[in-house]
């Protein structure tokens, strides 16, 4: 940081000073007139002594001088009193303010009034909270500054960028910090975290569950030890409801997160690669709802048909994809989004085949084909769900093969959530959902994400993006949505970046303040200089300071933070969080490390899924068969009991059978909603309260009911 030329000689220039300095002089001149006065009537007397002054009488004459002189005054007199006062008063006008133009601050901040947030300002605006291991009252928030043995939180909806470049501590001062926060806080927040290697989930899973909050984690590392994601459960439900519209959006939302690219130079590519997937989709849709198999609506299914129909041309050189799509109705939402490919020439559509196939591809290796045929997690409990989540995203740095995975995911959950709240009465969410997305600009684009910054507050949808420059978030979303997104996170810290560019527009934002500057002239070697002091402006931190900032210290920009903590109006001024004045952020190792340190593997971490044991050859479309459904699904593993939960043959069906162990989930969400569709709401809400067969049957043994009992009994057997 710079030296400020110090205006010391302001103080001269001080009102109580100049006003203390008038009254001095005028007292001394006071002082002196009474002595005046006083000696010009003691003359005669003076002469007096003087003329009786002998040998006898050696009296001096200089002896009638008094110090009491000064403090009697002459009131006969008056009128010199009066003149003095009014003589010294001008005179001291005059100079007062020849001192004043002097020495005055000149520092006016007519070139710029930046500065920064006082340690007194931050205890008034921000919560405190202990740096210790208990609970604590209220919301948790996004970490500020440290001071002492408190953290100061932004408890406030409010989302956050954090530009940190490599090696420099942005996990261990700002994500560990917040993960800490959220789990102590007594209102719990869900969150989400991207977690790049998985070290997080490692060292805090225990934590989290210490403190009632259930671990989920989605693991492209090991899909074998994650939850079961499916991208089409969303897609699959609405059309099960025949919500068809709706299908076709979250179809469009999942195929723009797949091919969607900002900086393509042409897009019809990307579009026409959108418009076959988005019909492939919806035909398997179409085709398993009306087989009974809704479990077979897989990416990997619709892959398998692309492969099996796409590839296979007869003599007119029209693939079987063509023909397939040709015998649908015409107004069937597949044929439709199948029709732009139809338009196109034969090398055109090959280009597009090889297009769509080559950004699904990664979906057909058996772990990920696996973990993305079934959805073991609902979206809405981390909102709904008794108790708070931590979702962890943990994905391999050394391969961004299934990067678009997160993305989808990450979208849809936003989706979810965000219509949830817009559904709800509060239009909010009963629980705050935060994402912390470390390395948000190494996976492909969220979609919608910029919507999501702008309203989800709103809902209770908070979100952290921590990237490593600027420029790596333009490359990902474009310069002008790369501005949108940061321009909706309220607070933005810089911690540190390679980038002389982010440093440079960092220190635009904090703005300028006013210095003075002192000009010296003369002689090289002369002592006779003459200086002058002018106001100049000057950044509130230049962008090479910004480059050298010391480890734990950040700058924070808090443009959305107008109210202290009483709600009076405050200036949102910046915060620098330096160890000149112990504000600085404390690292994971200087309090958290007992807590926060659990070196272990994957497979140490308890999380098994049963989706190994799918066979994905059971999920492939028959189209020689005509979509006939294969009734006996079995397992890759004899030990395993079968994933999909079909009828058993080896045991008989009795009253005390569980629903769930005859029939899959997917079957059930469906008879559930040919039950609602059917029944009066009382008679449905008794419904959803089965639990056995036996109870199932009692319950539709009435001549009022087997009409309805025959349209899902079906779906049982």
């Amino acid at each position: 940081m710079n030296i400020e030329h110090s205006q010391w000689k302001k103080v001269f220039a001080n009102k109580y000073i100049l006003l203390s300095t008038y009254f001095i002089m005028l007292l001394a001149a006071i002082l002196v007139i009474n002595f005046v006065l006083n000696a010009v009537y003691s003359v005669p007397v003076f002469f007096n002594t003087l003329k009786n002054f002998s040998i006898e009488n050696q009296v001096n004459p200089l002896s009638i001088v008094s110090w009491k002189w000064f403090f009697i005054f002459k009131l006969k007199c008056w009128f010199i009193y009066i003149i003095a006062f009014i003589s010294i008063t001008i005179s001291s006008i005059f100079k007062i303010h020849k001192v004043h133009s002097a020495f005055k601050d000149i520092n006016k901040g007519t070139k710029g009034t930046a500065r920064w947030t006082t340690i007194e300002e931050i205890k008034e605006t921000y919560k405190a909270i202990p740096d210790n291991d208990l609970e604590y009252e209220g919301k948790a928030g996004t970490p500020i500054v440290h001071y002492k043995n408190d953290i100061y939180v932004d408890t406030n909806n409010t989302n956050t960028l954090v530009v940190a470049s490599t090696q420099s501590g942005k996990t261990e001062m700002f994500s560990y910090p917040l993960l800490d926060l959220v789990m102590r806080a007594k209102v719990k927040d869900s969150i989400i975290v991207t977690d790049i290697k998985g070290d997080m989930i490692k060292n805090t899973r225990e934590e989290f569950l210490k403190h009632d909050f259930k671990v989920h984690v989605l693991n492209l590392i090991n899909p074998f030890l994650s939850i079961g994601y499916n991208p089409l459960e969303l897609v699959k439900k609405a059309y099960i409801k025949g919500d068809y519209a709706k299908a076709q959006m979250l179809c469009s939302t999942f195929t723009y997160s797949i091919y969607h690219n900002p900086n393509s130079k042409d897009p019809m590519w990307e579009e026409n690669a959108m418009a076959l997937v988005n019909a492939l989709i919806l035909a398997v849709c179409d085709i398993n709802i009306k087989a009974n198999t809704p479990e077979k609506i897989t990416i990997y299914t619709v892959i398998m048909m692309l492969i099996d129909l796409g590839t296979n041309l007869d003599n007119d050189e029209c693939s079987s994809l063509d023909s397939f799509f040709n015998n649908l109705p015409s107004n069937s939402p597949a044929r439709l989004q199948y029709a732009t490919i139809q338009f196109s020439k034969e090398k055109t559509r090959a280009g597009i085949f090889t297009l769509a196939m080559g950004k699904l591809k990664n979906y057909t290796s058996d772990a990920i084909a696996k973990m993305t045929a079934v959805n073991t997690f609902e979206i809405e409990e981390l909102a709904y769900g008794e108790k708070p989540i931590a979702l962890f995203i943990v994905y391999p740095d050394w391969d961004d093969s299934y990067y678009n995975i997160v993305s989808t995911f990450l979208s849809q959950v936003s989706a979810v959530l965000s219509e949830k709240a817009t559904l709800s009465k509060e239009s909010t969410l009963p629980r705050r959902v935060r994402h912390l997305f470390e390395e948000v600009a190494n996976i492909p684009a969220i979609s919608g994400l910029d919507r999501a910054l702008a309203v989800g507050l709103s809902r209770g949808l908070l979100y952290n993006l921590v990237i490593q420059s600027v420029s790596q978030l333009e490359e990902k979303y474009g310069e002008k949505m790369a501005k949108t997104l940061m321009g909706n996170c309220g607070n933005q810290i810089y911690i540190m970046s390679d980038e002389i560019e982010d440093a440079e527009a960092f220190s635009k934002k904090l703005g300028t303040k006013t210095v003075v500057t002192m000009d010296r002239q003369g002689e090289e070697l002369s002592t006779s200089k003459t200086i002058s002091e002018k106001e100049d402006d000057r950044a509130l931190m230049m962008p090479d300071e910004l480059r050298k900032l010391r480890k734990g210290e950040w700058v924070v920009l808090r443009t959305k933070k107008r109210e202290d903590l009483n709600k009076n109006r405050i200036e949102p001024n910046p915060i620098y969080a330096s160890i000149k004045n112990g504000t600085q952020m404390l690292h994971r190792y200087e309090y958290l490390m007992h807590r926060f340190n659990h070196k272990m593997t994957f497979e140490e971490l308890g999380i098994e899924a049963d989706h190994r044991y799918i066979d994905l050859d059971k999920l492939i479309i028959d189209f020689d068969g005509k979509y006939e459904e294969d009734e006996n699904y079995s397992s890759q593993d004899s030990k395993k009991e079968d994933y999909y939960n079909y009828e058993n043959e080896k045991n008989e069906v009795g009253y005390k059978t569980l629903i769930t162990d005859l029939i899959s989930d997917d079957k059930y969400d469906y008879i559930k909603i040919i039950a609602k569709k059917y029944l009066s709401d009382e008679d449905y809400q008794n419904f959803i309260k089965i639990t056995y067969i036996g109870e199932l049957q009692e319950f539709f043994n009435n001549p009022d009911k087997i009409d309805i009992y025959k349209k899902i009994e079906r779906h049982i057997s």
